[in-house]
Parts: C-alpha cells; sequence; structure tokens
C-alpha cells in the first residue's frame, strides 16, 4: 500500500542561468537583485516623456503640464489684476491658489514666522486683513497682497479672525 507522502510530487525548483552574468541560479530572474536593476532598464527603458508645455510645445513627463520655464509657481507679475491670474477652476480655493502663494511668499520674506496674536512659530497661516472678495477683479494683486493688508495667524486664531471673533 502506497503512503500518502510517496504519492504527492516533490517539489522541484528550476535551476537557469543568469542573463547578466552567466551563473547557475534558481532566481528566474537573475543571481541577484543588484545585477537585475542593471540589467531590468535595457530591456524594459524608462518612460518617455507623454505631455508637452501648454504654452511653449516642449515635451514634459505627463503628469506635468507646463515645462519649467513656465511652471505657475514662478513670482505673479504684481501690477496684473486679480481676474488675470484667476485659474478658470470652478472651486474658489483653487481659483485663487497662486495669489494666495504669493502673499505667503511676500509676508514670509518681510516677517518673521510667527502668530502675530500667539506668538507661536510653528506654523502660520497668512490672511488678509481686508477680505478678497471685496475687491473687484480688476483690482491689482499688488493692492490685495500688499503688506499692510496682510497678516500671520497660526490656524485657531485665523478662523477666529475669518468668523469675525478676532479684531486685530
Amino acid at each position: 500500500m502506497a503512503t500518502a507522502a510517496s504519492t504527492q510530487p516533490s517539489l522541484r525548483i528550476a535551476v537557469t542561468v543568469c542573463p547578466v552574468c552567466g551563473q547557475e541560479t534558481r532566481n528566474p530572474g537573475s543571481c541577484s537583485r543588484s545585477r537585475a536593476a542593471k540589467h531590468n532598464p535595457v530591456l524594459v527603458p524608462k518612460r518617455r516623456l507623454g505631455g508637452s508645455c501648454s504654452v511653449c510645445g516642449v515635451p514634459v513627463p505627463r503628469r506635468n503640464r507646463s515645462c519649467p520655464e513656465h511652471r505657475p509657481n514662478q513670482p505673479l507679475d504684481r501690477s496684473l489684476p486679480i481676474g488675470a491670474i484667476a485659474d478658470g477652476s470652478d472651486h474658489p480655493a483653487c481659483r485663487h491658489a497662486r495669489r494666495r502663494q504669493d502673499a505667503r511668499r511676500q509676508y514670509l520674506a518681510a516677517f518673521p514666522c510667527r502668530c502675530i496674536h500667539c506668538r507661536y512659530d510653528e506654523h502660520i497661516e497668512v490672511s488678509q486683513r481686508r477680505a478678497v472678495a471685496s475687491f473687484s477683479l480688476d483690482t491689482p494683486i499688488g493692492v490685495v497682497n500688499s503688506l499692510d493688508n496682510l497678516v500671520g495667524l497660526c490656524p485657531t486664531p485665523h478662523r477666529e479672525f475669518d468668523r469675525g471673533l478676532l479684531q486685530l
């Protein structure tokens, strides 16, 4: 009578030859990770650039919309009106992201990174004393983001200031 162990096939691991160095290996790809890393870019090259700059048409990675020369995080021309830099997005937070980035850059260049209400210095948010919605769309960015209209607050006082609970 045959035992159960003898009826099961034994596992065999095939021995192959490494395509890089020619050594025998039990790994079907190559003899080591370092050799595989050296060999794989030859077999599977990096992805090619899939997109193009929306301004000049230069090839860029697919996830980018513009080349380094036309990136939107370049400093803004402060004489432009608010409406000229509005993104066209339906959501107001996205629409004015570049203006907010410019305000933060300008405020932090002129003042220390510290809340003017509680002196907290780990994280501040730059807010406008006069609401951006109160300006017309043809108001220059330089007026909206002027240093006397900007204030640095940590998150809790910023929320209180926006809701009218904190007067500065």
